[in-house]
């Protein structure tokens, strides 16, 4: 049985003798947790205190959630080191050990790997082809291979070519996988030319040759545990398996291991994580592991808190109670007695409620982004399945649309679209300064050589773009003439100035499937400035469920519907008897619903639109309040 604690507790330094583990649910207080022990540890723990080397190591599952780490730590950062656990093996296994690499290479896939050059991580939210040849990488297989054959495999399923880690974990065998598309005797030239020429390893191939560097160089691993005496590892339950092995083998000596992690919210099993391997991770038989829960929840109102302890009663291990702290004592009363809204339907009332809600600031979680657009007025039927496909192209894909639209530049049609939305948003408020920023996406344009004549052109130029447009011009389209106007007379000078000369904005790039082209190829104007400036943006009111993990707002909708054909369930079966211990699809959607109602801090809305749904999710509330009378849960119906 775990012990209960606080996430204001500090660990004594006997708890710091044995390995532990943490179960601990949303707004339990876990980032709070981790930081002030880690402080605790480095002003009084003497391992780090007497050495200048040792440091508290901190692995999270984001970039974000590792920015915050390092704000709150602020200045104890200087002896932490704070990764995700990708940046962890490429900084302190994959560089300082290429030579053992190379070995590995060869040793277990027979490839031989040139010594010039470090081998390092593909760009984040990029194809790990991207900006490759691909004729010189036909070049090579025949080379290597001796054919003469014409080749034309695309980039995407080269690049898919990787370490086979499932094949690893199941039967330890060590094999790449092969895409349908690939001929089997152009695998292993493929793969050398990523290795020796490209030299880029993809995300699955960072976790493989992070685990089998320690495990074949002993010195990599004792170097690993001298510098790092305790090492913290948060949202354990979305490590990939591979990292389960790797932080194993690092706590087998010396190294104390802290995990903390909620098998309610694993929600990655795409990327490989296992909801069981959070509760069965152990360091190994010799190694003891201390179990602790924080049963605490500071985010959330009671009733949302008793509405998530109904998701997750399959899971008798976390209990969560509301410790949420109010100003004043009736702020507390009011918001004790907030009910759970259950809004039902799919007529003009319903999506006016909703419409409303989300106007005073309330979030949208779907299954997917294209979902979203349900919520928002003026979008077609037509413009969602254009959406959905985009959506389904990348679903697989290295590269997180959604983060590239609101982080990266690299996709080359986002960076297009980004390019004209800035122009057109600067075209319409008088703002120099927007043009200029749109145009430094393209160039390295000095602002001090903005002449009065190029910004007459500029205005020119823009009128002539944006003069007949409306919200069912087509935004590519918008594009084309954009590069039409660059190769007029009139405009020819301003292209020269301010591009170099016979400059285009490129709307695709090679590597861009067609079912990409064509589907963004159908975007109007309405539907994509949505898409850029309200759905994916900084302050977004639309979210998967997946992009809000870590995340809270005061006021959340969840519209999440299950398919019976990937997720194996409906609202129907999952409100009936929720379950979300083992490893099914069915189980997997009610973590993530979980999910999703623990985001919301004073209002949740569930938006149901069939009857049988909404019937059997009161009979079973009805049922579960009469067995938690002390912690039962309010709601209302809202027609």
């Amino acid at each position: 049985m775990a012990k209960e604690i606080k996430s204001s507790d500090i660990l004594a330094q006997e708890q710091l003798c044995s390995h532990i583990k943490i179960y601990a649910g949303p707004g339990a207080g876990k980032t709070h947790f981790v930081v002030e022990n880690v402080k605790n540890i480095i002003t009084k723990n003497p391992l780090i205190t007497q050495s200048r080397e040792r440091k508290v190591l901190c692995i999270t599952y984001t970039n974000a959630a590792v920015d915050e780490i390092k704000r709150r730590l602020d200045r104890f950062s200087g002896s932490t080191e704070i990764y995700t656990i990708h940046s962890f093996i490429i900084e302190h296994i994959i560089k300082p050990f290429q030579q053992d690499l190379r070995e590995i290479m060869f040793k277990d896939f027979g490839i031989t790997v040139d010594p010039k050059g470090n081998i390092s991580s593909q760009l984040e939210g990029l194809g790990i082809l991207h900006g490759v040849d691909k004729e010189e990488m036909f070049k090579f297989i025949k080379k290597i291979t001796g054919e003469g054959i014409e080749l034309t495999y695309s980039k995407y399923s080269m690049g898919k070519v990787e370490v086979n880690n499932d094949e690893y974990l199941n039967s330890g065998k060590n094999e790449l996988r092969i895409p349908s598309k690939i001929l089997e005797n152009h695998v292993i030239p493929i793969k050398q030319y990523i290795w020796t020429i490209v030299r880029k390893l993809t995300h699955e191939e960072i976790l493989y040759f992070g685990l089998r560097i320690l495990q074949e160089n002993r010195i990599a691993l004792y170097a690993i545990r001298v510098k790092f005496p305790f090492i913290f590892v948060d949202e354990f339950q979305d490590t990939h398996p591979i990292q389960a092995k790797l932080i194993k083998l690092i706590g087998q000596k010396s190294s104390v291991i802290a995990v903390i992690g909620d098998i309610a919210q694993s929600i990655y099993s795409f990327q490989g994580a296992r909801p069981k391997q959070f509760d069965e991770f152990t360091i190994g038989d010799e190694c003891g592991i201390t179990e602790y829960v924080i049963n605490g929840n500071r985010r959330s109102t009671k009733n949302i808190v008793n509405l998530c302890n109904f998701i997750r009663k399959s899971d008798i291990k976390v209990v969560q109670r509301s410790i949420k702290l109010y100003d004043n004592e009736k702020d507390k009363q009011l918001a004790e007695i907030k009910k759970i809204h259950i809004i039902c339907g799919e007529n003009e009332e319903a999506y006016k409620l909703l419409g409303s809600i989300i106007n005073e600031g309330g979030v949208v979680l779907t299954r997917s982004w294209a979902a979203a657009f349900s919520y928002i007025q003026g979008i077609t039927s037509y413009q969602l399945s254009c959406l959905k496909q985009i959506y389904n192209a990348y679903y697989n894909s290295p590269i997180d649309i959604r983060r590239e639209i609101t982080e990266y530049n690299n996709v080359t049609w986002v960076k297009a679209f980004k390019f004209i939305f800035k122009l057109w948003n600067s075209y319409e408020s008088g703002s120099i300064i927007g043009i200029l920023e749109a145009i430094w996406l393209f160039s390295n344009l000095d602002k001090r050589k903005i002449t009065p004549k190029i910004i007459s052109q500029i205005k020119k130029l823009l009128e002539s773009v944006f003069k007949d447009i409306d919200d069912n011009t087509i935004t590519v389209n918008v594009l084309t003439i954009f590069n039409s106007k660059l190769t007029d007379k009139e405009f020819i000078n301003f292209n020269i100035d301010v591009f170099g000369g016979e400059f285009n904005v490129p709307i695709f790039a090679e590597e861009d499937r067609d079912e990409i082209k064509n589907n963004v190829s159908l975007l109007n104007w309405y539907t994509s400035y949505k898409l850029f400036t309200e759905v994916f943006s900084d302050n977004s009111q639309y979210m998967t469920i997946h992009q809000a993990k870590g995340l809270e707002w005061d006021k959340v909708i969840v519209s999440a519907e299950p398919s019976l054909r990937n997720d194996k369930t409906t609202l129907l079966n999952m409100f009936s008897n929720p379950q979300l211990l083992n490893e099914t699809p069915a189980e997997e959607f009610t973590r993530m619903y979980y999910v999703a109602c623990s985001r919301a801090k004073e209002d949740l809305y569930i938006h149901l639109k069939n009857s049988p749904d909404i019937e059997v999710l009161k009979k079973s509330l009805e049922a579960y309040n009469l067995t938690n009378v002390k912690d039962g849960i309010e709601y209302e119906i809202m027609r």
